[in-house]
């Protein structure tokens, strides 16, 4: 789908409520962009962003009157306000990211990338949603008997308590979105 402000394309993997819009609002939002050239991110007022690179050199985001951050090392979350003015400097060619937006007054998130060699349970505490997205490698998930490649994503609601992952051969990596309602 096209960006807010036009300026470039990204996918998104993930809307909640199911069907929800830019225009109608969503509670949870995630979408993993192709950024090709240097320029201004579209603003979301009221949101919480997180951001992580997932390919390529990063960029440097430049927040104006809140200073600047570089984005270059892949998969460390940064956190923002979806209304702070932002423009993104391309460090050496095109890249791609990872994107969680969320209604700060509807739920909270925290957003951590995983890097796995052995396997590992995941929590999945009751009362909240879990989005694991794959950055990288494969993944088995034994209770749901799923495997799962680059650029999948699966969603998990109050429970099991935990999901077991099992990192396929060269391991895998992944982001871990963790929502719980305000």
């Amino acid at each position: 789908m096209p960006w807010r402000n036009g300026g470039g394309t990204t996918l998104e993997v993930a809307v909640d409520p199911p069907g929800a819009t830019l225009e109608t609002g969503f509670r949870v939002r995630l979408s993993s962009a192709e950024v090709a050239a240097s320029g201004p991110f579209s603003a979301f007022p009221g949101l919480e962003r997180w951001l992580l690179l997932l390919d390529g050199a990063g960029f440097d985001l430049d927040f104006g009157p809140h200073g600047q951050v570089e984005l270059r090392n892949p998969l460390v979350p940064i956190r923002f306000p979806g209304d702070w003015p932002a423009s993104a400097s391309l460090v050496e060619g095109p890249c791609t990211d990872f994107n969680v937006m969320v209604d700060p007054r509807r739920c909270q998130a925290r957003v951590e990338a995983l890097r796995l060699a052995f396997p590992r349970a995941v929590p999945v505490p009751a009362g909240s949603t879990q989005w694991l997205f794959i950055a990288g490698g494969t993944l088995y998930v034994p209770e749901a008997d799923l495997h799962l490649g680059q650029r999948h994503a699966l969603r998990a609601e109050d429970g099991p308590g935990a999901l077991q992952l099992i990192p396929g051969y060269g391991g895998a990596t992944l982001v871990v979105v963790g929502i719980s309602d305000c």
